[in-house]
């Protein structure tokens, strides 16, 4: 027997709130473990340094450092590392010029918001 599900329902952002917030204004805002003082973004319930249960928020500077990008079906994407932040994190990188090692984040206009990258500003 066949059938056909549809459900109609939507989730709170929850504990990740701060974070989500913060992609939709452009700021980097992580989870931090005040046990080791590690941030982590994109946010992690449990430090992965300590083992203790992160119980914080932290903003970071909001700029990263390219480890990888690559072209997907969906646009350029790259892997990061927020300075400040410990884990490393997936975002699109569509505005990037080609050979960027260093990006900032920038305003999220997805929904939900998703870790966007622009190229860093010169000083």
């Amino acid at each position: 027997m066949k059938r056909q599900v549809n459900l109609d329902y939507s989730l709170g952002a929850g504990w990740l709130t701060p974070w989500l917030d913060g992609l939709r204004d452009g700021k980097a805002v992580a989870s931090i473990c005040t046990a080791c003082d590690a941030a982590h973004f994109p946010p992690l319930r449990a430090c992965p340094t300590c083992r203790q249960n992160t119980d914080g928020w932290r903003t970071l500077n909001g700029t990263a450092k390219v480890l990888f990008r690559t072209n997907g079906t969906d646009g350029d994407i790259a892997m990061v590392q927020f300075d400040g932040a410990t884990s490393a994190c997936i975002a699109r990188a569509d505005t990037l010029p080609e050979g960027t090692t260093r990006c900032a984040l920038t305003t999220s206009t997805d929904d939900p918001p998703t870790p966007t990258l622009k190229a860093e500003p010169t000083p």
